[in-house]
């Protein structure tokens, strides 16, 4: 492919950027936030977890993982700044600095007022963003009382008052505009007696609720992000076929393993319409093969963004699914267990149990420390408070059940399955609410959602970029 032949149009990475650039106008962030916040990219298979700040983001949009995130990762949120970063301990040192100065003047002699004034009405700039399209009412209340010549006549006619009366007006309006996680903060500083402390505290607290806000905007330009990242990543993809052609020998071995038979002969294949795409049912196997125990294929080269993401999936949905074979085992021999208060607090404990699987612990380990729970949870008098306490002999079949679970297990199998079934329904699902839910994980009911839900982006997002290229390389093939 020559260079004349690769895409043109609209520049992908100035549509991101843009939307990033409302999205600081629309939540009020000025260059110092952009400096203040970020988020964390997750390891990949050869770079470290890692802090990015907002201000990198144009630089960093380079590295196709990061836009690869954005789209994919449906938590992606901005955060403060990383407390291990060098920059995290100058910010700190320069508010400190700035605290130090706006004490020093108001303990001079008569009080300097400039510095809380400027504060005063950096207040009333970030309450536009804030108190946009929300509440009309208390917007016009801070325009006024904080208007700056009200402000500057309060402090010269009445000097600390200026202080005491806008904090508490202040206070008031955070507590009408934040959202509910701020109103302990807020209640605290209400409360607060020194004045300096309070107005540091509400200052932190309001950058707070402007992060709140710009992880608000960002969730609702979220499908944005993502149409115009499936466009990036098309045009880098081309750029690299452009390079390196199209030496990508484990994506051509993946999909001659999935095939179908009939393929070549004209047999219809049902299909899944991903926007301009149009995948064909039996490319969601092919994903899942990835997402299975015993899977020793290497991972297709187009894939790779997707690695830690898929190793932490399959070891989710490998943990739920030890956890939710244990929970039937066990209501199906104690059946008074099945809606027992009890359930639900044994469903919680192994799940806690099981974090560290199959990473740090192996399944032998694991499912000894389950038993464990489980014994102490049937062995609870009011679990079958007619039939008397569990018998030996159950508690001991119980075990053998228990120890013997992994991948042969008939009763783990059917889990597994309807498993999979789950995700691949959620992905040709036109409507996601349509779907059943596999009654055997009604245990984990948010756990598997979420791991389905990952697993749907995972497998749309992919195909949607790479969809193309891989349904010429199968007639290729």
């Amino acid at each position: 492919m020559k260079k004349e032949d690769l895409p043109t149009g609209p520049d992908n990475k100035k549509q991101i950027m843009d939307l990033l650039t409302q999205l600081m106008e629309n939540a009020n962030l000025n260059n110092e936030n952009a400096k203040a916040i970020g988020f964390i990219m997750p390891a990949t298979d050869n770079e470290p977890e890692k802090f990015v700040r907002l201000s990198d983001l144009e630089r960093s949009l380079e590295d196709m993982a990061l836009v690869h995130e954005i789209a994919i990762n449906d938590k992606f949120q901005l955060k403060p700044t990383h407390p291990e970063m060098a920059s995290y301990a100058i910010q700190q040192t320069m508010k400190a600095a700035y605290w130090d100065l706006l004490r020093e003047e108001l303990s001079q002699n008569p009080p300097c007022y400039r510095m809380v004034i400027q504060l005063l009405l950096d207040i009333k700039e970030a309450f536009k963003s804030l108190l946009r399209d929300n509440n009309d009412r208390a917007l016009n209340a801070i325009l006024v009382v904080l208007d700056e010549n009200a402000i500057r006549q309060l402090a010269d006619e009445h000097g600390s008052a200026v202080l005491e009366h806008n904090a508490k007006f202040i206070l008031n309006i955070m507590g009408m505009a934040c959202c509910p996680i701020r109103d302990a903060e807020i209640a605290a500083l209400k409360r607060e007696t020194e004045p300096i402390t309070q107005l540091r505290g509400i200052m932190e607290v309001l950058d707070k609720m402007k992060l709140d806000m710009a992880n608000f905007v960002l969730a609702t330009t979220r499908a944005q992000f993502v149409r115009y990242s499936v466009e990036y990543e098309r045009k880098k993809f081309v750029e690299l076929q452009a390079l390196c052609g199209n030496n990508f020998p484990h994506v051509v071995q993946w999909l001659k393993r999935h095939k179908p038979p009939g393929a070549d002969n004209g047999e219809e294949v049902r299909t899944i319409r991903l926007n301009d795409v149009q995948m064909p049912e039996y490319y969601i196997d092919a994903y899942q093969e990835y997402v299975q125990p015993d899977t020793n294929y290497p991972l297709p080269e187009l894939l790779k963004l997707d690695q830690v993401r898929l190793e932490q999936l399959k070891g989710n949905a490998l943990r739920m699914s030890a956890c939710a074979t244990v929970m039937q085992l066990t209501c199906a021999a104690v059946p008074s267990l099945a809606n027992h208060p009890v359930r639900p607090d044994l469903a919680r404990k192994l799940d806690i149990l099981s974090t560290d699987y199959p990473g740090k612990i192996t399944l032998p380990d694991l499912l000894q420390n389950l038993w464990v729970q489980v014994l102490d949870s049937i062995s609870n008098q009011t679990v079958q408070p007619k039939e008397g306490p569990v018998t030996d002999g159950t508690k001991l079949a119980l075990k053998t059940q228990i120890l013997s679970i992994d991948s042969s297990m008939s009763v783990y199998g059917v889990i597994w399955r309807k498993l999979m079934m789950y995700m691949k329904a959620l992905v040709m699902a036109e409507k996601e609410e349509s779907v059943p839910f596999p009654v055997s994980f009604r245990d984990y009911r948010a756990a598997i959602v979420d791991v389905a839900g990952q697993f749907k982006r995972i497998v749309s997002h992919n195909f949607e970029v790479y969809g193309n290229y891989y349904l010429k390389s199968m007639q290729e093939c």
